[in-house]
């Protein structure tokens, strides 16, 4: 078997597609998938490929991380940084046109004393405005004295009308060399990604089509407002985009190169423009021996088609060995968007997190709709034939599933909290599950070391819950505990400056008695004003439920765990556990999920949910009447709501 690492700092899921299942025709057309979650390509033939479909996420880490000055249309302006030589100057945070740019590329060669000695420019890249930076990467021998360790240095030069690197120049030779050192020449393809976390908008991200030394300029399909999704002052972050060439290799790959009869494929899912419903929907690529290039096209190097965040790609293997990816990177841990298609077309995507989730998660109920008019939501409805469905690859079946409408009108969902599982081999109980919330009428304020202790008379609750506190106010008290005012001037008691408690925010209880509980390692900053409106909650009962919802428990050490919410006046009444699990040695986070997922081929009972696990294929089908392209949110299922 042939092992191949990639060194992908983008998370990227895989699901293998057996040979058999897929045809190919001449034309290099591709039929749907079908197949069973791997890493690897098995052994193809040109008559009968095996497949793998992947999505390569977001690349590394943030090139930029800054906040916004303004947004007008598709332009987005930021603030001017310190400049590094001057703190006293401020300076543009990018380089005109760099976040725009095809990537120049170059190798280079050793002389017999371990340093540069000629570099090969092997692609000029395109739509330089300015001389890009050159980074060498570090010598491999010697030590930092600088007798037989030296870092080598090299300048470039730009045609400023044809935006083409015309030369590179070695200003420093270097020492220690080794082996020819990787040359990386500044510029790329970037996208731009909200990651202001209290935003509704977190997670969107548009390819930058130009940019100034403080504006980029942005590609925006669905005519988005981008003055709220980049709002004044939020938070955003630039990553380079993956193309084709930086995914799989530039000038070689890992896979089968050759002519189109000969090499592995890698397929993109066409724009819908040009979708019209068959496999034709999808372009193939293959790698001749020095670039990539389009199957059917004019011959042109297409090694710098951008690849976006959410778009998912098909490799076809057609090798006789099997070939083993190893790919590395980072999980997604922020929460994203997914683009659904316009009515009659498809999207082939993939789970987006590391971790499994369920289809709930993926497609919540405040973006399903059974109004026909409402074009940008998912349509729901009893017959499968008519609302939009999803379709997912689990051990080596594509599954189809539809909303019934069920829970689709939830206006505020439900939280419930648990502590460590209390039963048999730490399964969950009852008792380990909570939703109330009730007032506080005391609270200590005891020196540091020491924990508040909260009043709720009958509260409840029981040692190893986390609560939130909210509301809590109290007249500010220095370290002997006399009430200050402002300037910390000590006051009468009742006097004191009114403030926010210490002890607003998420805690876990002990030492628990019928009326009191304390905060753990929490101590007090002021005494308590009993005439506010302090409470404490393990959750909410949520409102808008249909019918009965389904819960599932993700982390704490166990797993197996489930449940049904019951529902009474649109709201949860109790949690019934159906099924303990075991091994919750901590706290597991508790998710109410909203149902009405059916299965094609499972009669009429609902479905409810359904676990998609990480990596495996998603396929949205829309069969919205009225339906249009538009962003759906989806929330990280491992943040809290």
């Amino acid at each position: 078997m042939t092992k191949v690492i990639v060194r992908n700092l983008g998370f990227i899921a895989l699901f293998l597609v057996s040979g058999p299942a897929l045809s190919f025709a001449s034309t290099g057309e591709l039929a749907d998938p079908s197949g069973a979650l791997s890493v690897t390509l098995p052994a193809g033939t040109t008559s009968s490929p095996s497949y793998v479909v992947a999505s390569s996420g977001l690349k590394g880490e943030a090139v930029f991380r800054g906040q916004v000055k303004q947004s007008s249309g598709d332009a987005v302006t930021f603030h001017r940084v310190p400049d590094l030589l001057d703190p006293s100057k401020s300076s543009a945070p990018f380089r005109p046109g760099m976040l725009a740019t095809q990537k120049a590329r170059a190798t280079s060669t050793l002389d017999g004393n371990k340093s540069l000695s000629n570099l090969s420019l092997v692609f000029p890249g395109a739509a330089y405005l300015s001389p890009p930076k050159v980074y060498v990467d570090l010598p491999t021998e010697g030590n930092d004295s600088a007798v037989d360790y030296e870092l080598a240095y090299v300048s470039s030069e730009v045609n400023a009308s044809t935006g083409l690197v015309t030369g590179l120049t070695i200003e420093g030779f270097g020492k220690g060399y080794s082996n020819p050192p990787y040359i990386k020449i500044e510029g790329g393809r970037h996208f731009i990604r909200c990651a202001e976390s209290d935003s509704p908008e977190e997670g969107k991200f548009y390819l930058i089509q130009s940019n100034t030394g403080d504006t980029v300029t942005l590609a925006n399909p669905l005519g988005d407002d981008l003055s709220q999704v980049f709002k004044n002052e939020s938070l955003i972050e630039i990553f380079e985009a993956w193309t084709i060439g930086s995914l799989f290799g530039y000038e070689s790959t890992f896979l089968n190169e050759g002519n189109t009869s000969m090499a592995d494929y890698v397929y993109l899912l066409k724009p819908p423009s040009q979708q019209n419903g068959t496999t034709s929907d999808y372009q193939p690529y293959f790698h001749d021996g020095t670039s990539w290039k389009e199957v059917g096209g004019s011959g042109a190097d297409v090694s710098g088609n951008v690849i976006y965040p959410d778009e998912s790609f098909m490799i076809a293997r057609r090798g006789n060995t099997p070939l083993d990816i190893l790919l590395s990177g980072t999980v997604l841990t922020q929460n994203t968007y997914f683009q659904i298609p316009e009515q009659g077309k498809r999207l082939l995507m993939n789970n987006p997190f590391g971790v499994d989730i369920m289809l709930s998660d993926l497609i919540s109920s405040e973006n399903i709709d059974d109004n026909v008019s409402n074009g940008k939501k998912w349509l729901s409805s009893p017959s499968q034939e008519v609302a939009d469905n999803v379709e997912i690859l689990n051990q080596g079946i594509w599954h189809t599933y539809w909303h019934d409408g069920t829970n689709k009108d939830v206006t505020l969902k439900a939280q419930v909290s648990a502590r460590a599982g209390t039963g048999v081999a730490g399964s969950i109980t009852q008792q380990d599950l909570s939703m109330e919330s009730r007032a506080i009428s005391a609270m200590s304020n005891p020196p540091a070391g020491s924990n508040i202790e909260v009043t709720s008379i009958g509260h409840g609750l029981r040692s190893g819950f986390v609560v939130r506190i909210e509301g809590a106010r109290g007249r500010k008290t220095d370290d002997a505990k006399n009430q200050v005012d402002e300037d910390g001037n000590q006051t009468a008691p009742g006097d004191g400056l009114i403030i926010e408690s210490a002890a607003n925010g998420f805690y876990k209880i002990e030492k628990v008695t019928v009326d009191t509980f304390e905060l753990k390692g929490k101590s007090g900053n002021c005494d308590f004003l009993s005439t506010g409106t302090a409470k404490w909650s393990t959750g909410r009962v949520g409102s808008g439920y249909s019918q009965d919802a389904f819960v599932s428990f993700i982390g704490g050490g166990g797993q197996g765990a489930m449940g049904i919410a019951q529902v009474q006046n649109g709201s949860i009444s109790s949690i019934i556990i159906t099924s303990p699990g075991s091994g919750y040695v901590k706290a597991p986070k508790v998710k109410v999920h909203s149902g009405g997922w059916r299965r094609l081929g499972a009669g009429k009972a609902p479905y409810n949910d359904i676990l998609i696990p990480a990596g495996a294929g998603i396929l949205l089908v829309r069969r919205h009447p009225s339906g249009v392209s538009s962003n759906l949110a989806i929330r990280n299922p491992i943040k809290l709501d």
